[in-house]
Protein backbone atom coordinates (compact mmCIF):
# COMPACT_ATOMS: atom_id res chain seq x y z
CA UNK A 1 0.00 0.00 0.00
CA UNK A 2 3.02 2.45 0.45
CA UNK A 3 4.53 1.64 -2.69
CA UNK A 4 1.63 2.50 -4.21
CA UNK A 5 0.85 6.01 -2.22
CA UNK A 6 4.84 6.70 -3.04
CA UNK A 7 4.30 5.82 -6.90
CA UNK A 8 0.66 7.89 -7.06
CA UNK A 9 3.24 10.87 -5.36
CA UNK A 10 6.03 10.86 -7.09
CA UNK A 11 3.76 10.60 -11.01
CA UNK A 12 1.91 13.48 -9.65
CA UNK A 13 4.82 15.74 -9.18
CA UNK A 14 6.14 14.63 -12.45
CA UNK A 15 2.93 15.01 -13.91
CA UNK A 16 2.10 18.37 -12.31
CA UNK A 17 5.45 19.53 -13.84
CA UNK A 18 4.81 18.71 -17.01
CA UNK A 19 1.39 20.29 -17.01
CA UNK A 20 3.23 23.69 -16.10
CA UNK A 21 5.40 23.27 -19.08
CA UNK A 22 2.80 22.89 -21.48
CA UNK A 23 0.43 25.64 -20.26
CA UNK A 24 3.61 27.89 -19.94
CA UNK A 25 4.54 26.86 -23.74
CA UNK A 26 0.76 27.87 -24.99
CA UNK A 27 0.30 30.47 -22.67
CA UNK A 28 -2.29 29.07 -20.57
CA UNK A 29 -5.06 28.77 -23.58
CA UNK A 30 -7.89 26.83 -24.63
CA UNK A 31 -5.42 24.53 -26.43
CA UNK A 32 -2.98 24.16 -23.60
CA UNK A 33 -5.68 22.61 -21.80
CA UNK A 34 -7.68 20.95 -24.95
CA UNK A 35 -4.27 19.08 -25.76
CA UNK A 36 -2.81 17.91 -22.35
CA UNK A 37 -6.69 16.36 -21.37
CA UNK A 38 -7.23 14.61 -25.18
CA UNK A 39 -3.18 13.49 -25.07
CA UNK A 40 -3.80 12.24 -21.46
CA UNK A 41 -6.77 10.22 -22.68
CA UNK A 42 -5.22 8.54 -25.31
CA UNK A 43 -1.94 7.75 -23.21
CA UNK A 44 -3.89 6.22 -20.04
CA UNK A 45 -6.28 4.16 -22.50
CA UNK A 46 -2.51 2.96 -24.23
CA UNK A 47 -0.81 2.15 -20.97
CA UNK A 48 -4.10 0.65 -19.53
CA UNK A 49 -4.49 -1.81 -22.44
CA UNK A 50 -0.53 -2.71 -22.30
CA UNK A 51 -0.33 -3.23 -18.35
CA UNK A 52 -3.79 -4.13 -17.16
CA UNK A 53 -2.54 -8.26 -17.13
CA UNK A 54 0.54 -7.84 -15.13
CA UNK A 55 0.46 -8.06 -11.21
CA UNK A 56 2.71 -6.24 -10.67
CA UNK A 57 1.98 -3.28 -13.06
CA UNK A 58 -1.44 -2.88 -10.99
CA UNK A 59 0.81 -2.69 -8.04
CA UNK A 60 2.82 0.06 -8.91
CA UNK A 61 2.81 0.94 -12.61
CA UNK A 62 -0.72 1.98 -12.89
CA UNK A 63 -0.80 4.30 -9.61
CA UNK A 64 2.08 5.61 -11.30
CA UNK A 65 1.58 6.48 -14.33
CA UNK A 66 -2.13 6.17 -14.49
CA UNK A 67 -3.35 8.04 -11.28
CA UNK A 68 -0.27 9.96 -10.37
CA UNK A 69 1.60 10.76 -13.94
CA UNK A 70 -1.47 11.77 -16.10
CA UNK A 71 -3.76 12.41 -13.21
CA UNK A 72 -1.94 15.10 -12.41
CA UNK A 73 -1.29 16.03 -16.38
CA UNK A 74 -4.39 16.65 -17.05
CA UNK A 75 -7.04 18.52 -15.73
CA UNK A 76 -10.53 18.68 -15.12
CA UNK A 77 -11.18 22.14 -13.08
CA UNK A 78 -8.93 24.33 -15.64
CA UNK A 79 -11.65 22.85 -18.01
CA UNK A 80 -14.03 23.74 -15.59
CA UNK A 81 -13.47 27.45 -14.96
CA UNK A 82 -12.66 27.44 -18.91
CA UNK A 83 -15.66 26.44 -20.12
CA UNK A 84 -17.85 29.09 -17.63
CA UNK A 85 -15.41 32.13 -18.72
CA UNK A 86 -16.59 31.63 -21.82
CA UNK A 87 -19.78 32.46 -24.21
CA UNK A 88 -22.33 30.10 -23.75
CA UNK A 89 -21.82 28.78 -27.51
CA UNK A 90 -17.84 28.48 -27.12
CA UNK A 91 -18.10 27.10 -23.62
CA UNK A 92 -20.42 24.23 -25.81
CA UNK A 93 -18.68 23.75 -28.80
CA UNK A 94 -15.50 23.36 -26.24
CA UNK A 95 -16.82 20.92 -23.81
CA UNK A 96 -18.77 18.64 -26.79
CA UNK A 97 -15.09 18.83 -29.10
CA UNK A 98 -13.24 17.99 -25.61
CA UNK A 99 -15.54 15.23 -24.35
CA UNK A 100 -15.71 13.62 -28.63
CA UNK A 101 -11.47 14.21 -28.94
CA UNK A 102 -11.20 12.30 -25.34
CA UNK A 103 -13.41 9.63 -26.09
CA UNK A 104 -11.96 9.02 -29.43
CA UNK A 105 -8.46 9.25 -28.30
CA UNK A 106 -8.67 6.64 -25.40
CA UNK A 107 -10.56 4.32 -27.82
CA UNK A 108 -7.69 4.32 -29.78
CA UNK A 109 -5.16 4.47 -26.99
CA UNK A 110 -6.61 1.05 -25.80
CA UNK A 111 -6.91 -0.21 -29.52
CA UNK A 112 -3.22 0.25 -30.32
CA UNK A 113 -2.10 -0.85 -26.37
CA UNK A 114 -3.92 -4.06 -27.06
CA UNK A 115 -1.58 -4.91 -30.57
CA UNK A 116 1.47 -7.10 -29.95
Amino acid sequence: MARRRLAVFVGGGIGTGARAAVAQWLAGSLWATFGVNVAGAYLLGFVVARLRLSARSRTTLIPFIGIGLLGAFTTFSTFAVQLVENSLWLAFAYGAGSLAAGVLAAWLGLRQGRRR
